[in-house]
């Protein structure tokens, strides 16, 4: 066994979100001590079921279009079983440390607390078929005990970047505002195509002049004063959304966003038309300050994760990290 460095590529891993396995290598075992505190298996069963949940998600939708399993997935070189373990050891540490540090500093789990971590375990074991706890390794106790390290590691992770100050004043003054302004809209939606998976079908003339009328025949009720509800109520086929976005949004067509841009709120565009149909837009507010305020807070919290980096890595040198290497890198996830 040898010491092992968390640095901080693998870090960033966890922080980006790289959110099973029964073998029959022994839950007893020491995976990786930490001080004086020893981690066997049982402390990993969680995590290792939580990335396992993401590759079965992943193969579900990919599998069969890649022709590549997720845990053989490359990101930058690296096969995703291996940065996944990667990931787990990673997390499975900085909960151990931040739980060692709340414990330090005094921090403790309310009754509530208490409660909503055995609400917690019960839901997923109650989620979870027979086999899934059969080959996850997973039980009520086991489970008791990674929430309730998790919340007080979370309550002294929030409580250290709330300490952290930044200077939201030069945020704002680096941001413009323009490139933030949000518009929010509402439209009724008639389709001239047919829409598959990576791909436009185009519709039999027929079908496009009854698209047409259906849209005059809408924008002619909107001129006499009815709103989207009655609209919906008198004509079939239409389809009703709303729509937010900034300027350098692709979640909106052109087309889309050059008429409602014009828009006063409460005002109805003429009828417009993209590759994907017509539509009749509604401007509910052209000056939404929402996607702003989200960047801003975004752009702080950033900072103050940039900060718990820093201060994270400097805090492992107080930590004496030994990894079973023989035993981990031999674990199949699989």
């Amino acid at each position: 066994m040898r010491r092992k460095p968390m640095n901080l590529f693998i870090l960033t891993l966890l922080f980006l979100g790289l959110s099973h396995l029964m073998t029959s290598c022994s839950k007893t075992e020491v995976i990786v001590s930490i001080n004086k505190s020893t981690l066997t298996l049982e402390d990993f069963l969680y995590d290792i079921y939580q990335v396992k949940l993401e590759r079965n998600t992943w193969n579900d939708s990919y599998k069969d279009i890649l022709g590549v399993d997720y845990w053989d997935y490359e990101f930058e070189g690296n096969k995703m079983e291996n940065l996944a373990k990667d990931t787990i050891m990673t997390r499975v540490i900085l909960y151990e440390i931040l739980y060692d540090q709340a414990i330090d500093a005094g921090f403790s789990l309310t009754d509530e607390d208490e409660s909503m971590v055995a609400t917690n375990a019960d839901e997923l074991i109650n989620s979870m078929t027979k086999k899934q706890l059969e080959d996850s390794g997973l039980d009520y106790e086991i489970l008791i005990k990674r929430f309730q390290k998790q919340l007080l590691g979370d309550k002294y992770y929030n409580t250290l970047l709330d300490s952290f100050k930044v200077n939201e004043s030069a945020i704002r003054s680096n941001i413009e505002p323009n490139l933030y302004r949000e518009y929010k809209t509402e439209c009724l939606y008639v389709p001239t195509v047919i829409v598959g998976y990576q791909s436009l079908a185009s519709m039999t003339d027929e079908k496009l002049d009854e698209a047409y009328t259906k849209i005059l025949n809408t924008q002619e009720l909107i001129h006499k004063g009815a709103d989207f509800n009655k609209v919906l109520n008198e004509i079939d086929g239409l389809t009703y959304y709303e729509r937010d976005f900034i300027l350098d949004d692709n979640t909106a067509e052109e087309e889309y966003k050059k008429a409602a841009i014009s828009l006063e709120n409460g005002e109805y565009s003429p009828i417009v038309t993209t590759e994907f149909g017509h539509y009749i837009i509604h401007m509910l507010d052209n000056n939404s300050s929402y996607r702003l305020e989200k960047h801003i807070e975004n752009t702080i919290l950033n900072q103050k994760k940039d900060r718990f980096r820093i201060y994270y890595n400097e805090l492992l040198n107080d930590y004496e990290i030994t990894i079973n290497n023989q035993y981990w890198d031999t674990l199949d996830l699989r």
